[in-house]
């Protein structure tokens, strides 16, 4: 709920950028600070969120939280698209039935990992980063790393 209240008032996000700045390294600075001051205060929440519940956390781990959503940069923020994929997001069969602009908000949501991953690649991101960040919606299976970042996503 206040993720969607930051979204509808742009004013409530207050990403920490200095503090994700001093994790990140160069080229995912620019990937970063490329996204939208809303989606910055949703990946800062997460790696906070991420090191209150496992404080041995690497560092490769709080990188790829707070780039986790970098994908969603590909398309401008519109309050109302993110909103409507928030609540629903349906399968891909049914959202043909829906405008293209509707149709494409929530392509971006589906594949938000995969694009994030393939930016952060194609900047020269450590391999570890692009891996978690294309994942983060996939079961983790036996990977810790994931598992604490999904973890720390879906309680945010």
């Amino acid at each position: 709920m206040a993720r969607t209240l930051r979204a509808l008032a742009p004013g409530l996000a207050r990403p920490t950028d200095d503090w994700a700045a001093a994790w990140l390294e160069e080229g995912e600075r620019a990937a970063y600070l490329a996204m939208d001051p809303r989606d910055r205060d949703h990946g800062c929440r997460v790696a906070r969120r991420l090191l209150a519940l496992h404080p041995e956390a690497e560092a490769i781990g709080v990188r790829a939280a707070l780039l986790h959503d970098v994908g969603k940069s590909a398309r401008p923020y519109r309050v109302s698209e993110r909103v409507l994929v928030h609540l629903w997001t349906p399968a891909a069969v049914a959202a043909e039935r829906f405008p293209a602009a509707w149709q494409a908000a929530w392509r971006a949501q589906r594949e938000h990992a995969r694009i994030g991953a393939e930016r952060l690649r194609y900047a020269g991101v450590d391999p570890r980063v692009v891996d978690l960040v294309a994942r983060h919606h996939d079961p983790p299976g036996g990977d810790r790393v994931l598992a604490w970042l999904v973890e720390a996503d879906q309680g945010t």
